[in-house]
């Protein structure tokens, strides 16, 4: 008996973790706000404007390198021969797909850089994203 409900309690949870919304989302297409690709700048032009300002308005286009898995609310962009640039989504107002490690994403949103336990830290807090 013992066996027999410790198989249903296992088969019922593997259904439930199968049942995750985000696994139904396209992996390519539009998130959040329209994302107008005009003046798209790279990540590298992102992270020099900061030196110069705090809390720009950009859209920055690059590779996604990781991604939340979990609650999919933040991905990480390429920044070759650097630390990635930290993308997360503004007020988790809209959920990122499943498997989109590699693919291009144009982010539009606020640049931002705050500096923590004397570390300075660089990120973009992103109304929309569309990911190709």
């Amino acid at each position: 008996m013992k066996k027999v409900f410790a198989i249903a309690l296992l088969s019922i949870s593997l259904v439930a973790c199968n049942n995750d919304p985000r696994a139904k989302l396209p992996a390519t297409g539009s998130f959040g706000q329209p994302v107008v690709a005009d003046t798209v700048k790279t990540v590298s032009d992102v992270l020099t404007l900061l030196q110069t300002g705090n809390n720009i308005p950009v859209k920055v286009t690059g590779t996604i390198d990781k991604y939340c898995k979990g609650e999919g609310c933040w991905l990480t962009l390429e920044n070759k021969g650097s630390e990635p640039l930290f993308v997360e989504v503004e007020n988790k107002a809209f959920v990122l797909p499943l498997n989109i490690e590699g693919k291009i994403a144009t982010v539009q949103g606020n640049a931002v850089k705050e500096t923590k336990d004397g570390k300075e830290e660089v990120r973009i807090i992103a109304s929309g994203i569309t990911i190709q």
